[in-house]
């Protein structure tokens, strides 16, 4: 792209969808430019394959949102008067820091999306406002990037826009130059058991019901916990109740993913189904369970189902419920596991992991001739 500069807004300098996306860019030879804001427990020398990130803003998780949006309006439109409009293209990620690049009338710009802000029960009486503002900064964009398919069904249906690109949170790159774990066929394994999350802890009322039950219920079985988040002293509490609870701790991804997933039978990626945005995401633990060749267990009525119902590659259950989840490991048979594998097989290395961004940068490098 010559004579053009990405310039990267992040709503956490440390997401890691956010970092990938990004890495791709540079690995191709994109110049850019990141600015993002620093979360809690974020570090303010953060830098992103030895781009540093310029924090436009420090604050805290959870409310206080039109004073953090007032506080990102006035660090954006100063972000824009310091570049060319016609040689700069921002790349937002969420809505908004994109609202903010439209506000300060951004002449270009590329919008991310991999949740719905106000997605959640707590919006539900302005829901509609929301989304179509949403409607209207897709349309206005250079390009937007949805990481669900769910996001295009919720926003658009079948009318969407011509200047969406779906792109899954798939696996790093990093991931074509490794050895895929082969499978084992399961034999007389369903009397022992590792379940395990990895991740960021969330969903209590499903994840931490499913894990207590293993605990309360199934000694031959266990639990495994990888990551941390606000939720990690009720994980802690969980291990030290139950001797089949265990918590590692945070992991690095992608290098530890392999050690981690060769550790574990079935990965748990039931979140709580309340909330629209957890009935349209598509996570990056789908990609993973293929990967790795484990059965993935997530919740009914999900976008997410939906997929791994096509792939044939694990359960979905109700994990509100306690007897739900009792059933379903009550009917586990080594027959189905087998069968569960012989369905990942089946799926292409290129449908697991991430095309480095090159998608996104040849519709940029087509639709403007930025070449």
């Amino acid at each position: 792209m010559k004579n053009r500069k990405i310039v990267f807004l992040l709503a956490s300098t440390r997401a890691i969808y956010s970092i990938k996306r990004i890495n791709g860019f540079i690995s191709n030879g994109i110049d850019i430019e990141i600015y993002g804001i620093e979360r809690e427990n974020e570090n303010s020398n953060a830098d992103i394959y030895g781009k540093k990130i310029k924090v436009i803003a420090r604050q805290k998780n959870g409310e206080q949102y039109l004073r953090k949006f007032l506080q990102n309006q006035a660090a954006i439109k100063r972000i824009i008067k310091s570049y060319d409009p016609d040689k700069t293209i921002f790349y937002s990620f969420g809505f908004a820091l994109t609202l903010s690049l439209k506000l300060n009338r951004a002449k270009t710009y590329i919008y991310e999306i991999s949740d719905i802000l106000y997605g959640y029960n707590k919006f539900n009486s302005v829901r509609w406002i929301f989304k179509e503002i949403d409607r209207y900064l897709i349309k206005k964009s250079l390009l937007t990037v949805l990481t669900s398919d769910g996001f295009g069904d919720y926003l658009f249906g079948k009318n969407r826009p011509t200047n969406i690109i779906i792109q899954p949170n798939r696996l790093h790159p990093f991931f074509f130059d490794e050895q895929r774990p082969k499978i084992e066929q399961a034999n007389n394994s369903v009397k022992h058991l590792i379940f395990s999350y990895v991740g960021l802890f969330r969903s209590p009322n499903t994840i931490f019901r499913f894990a207590t039950i293993i605990g309360q219920e199934y000694p031959q079985h266990e639990f495994y916990f990888y990551g941390d988040s606000n939720l990690t002293n009720e994980v802690i509490r969980l291990s030290e109740t139950y001797d089949n609870i265990k918590y590692f701790g945070p992991f690095k991804n992608p290098d530890e993913l392999s050690k981690i997933y060769t550790n574990i039978d079935i990965l748990v990626a039931c979140y709580d189904a309340e909330n629209l945005n957890e009935r349209i995401l598509e996570p990056n633990k789908l990609y993973e369970a293929l990967y790795f060749n484990k059965p993935i267990v997530v919740s009914k009525g999900t976008f997410l189902s939906k997929r791994v119902r096509a792939l044939g590659c694990g359960f979905e259950i109700d994990a509100s419920k306690n007897e739900s989840i009792i059933c379903f490991i009550n009917s586990l048979t080594d027959e189905e596991l087998n069968k569960i594998h012989a369905n990942i097989q089946k799926v292409q290395l290129e449908e697991m992991i991430d095309d480095n961004s090159k998608k996104i940068i040849h519709y940029i490098e087509e639709k403007y001739k930025l070449s």
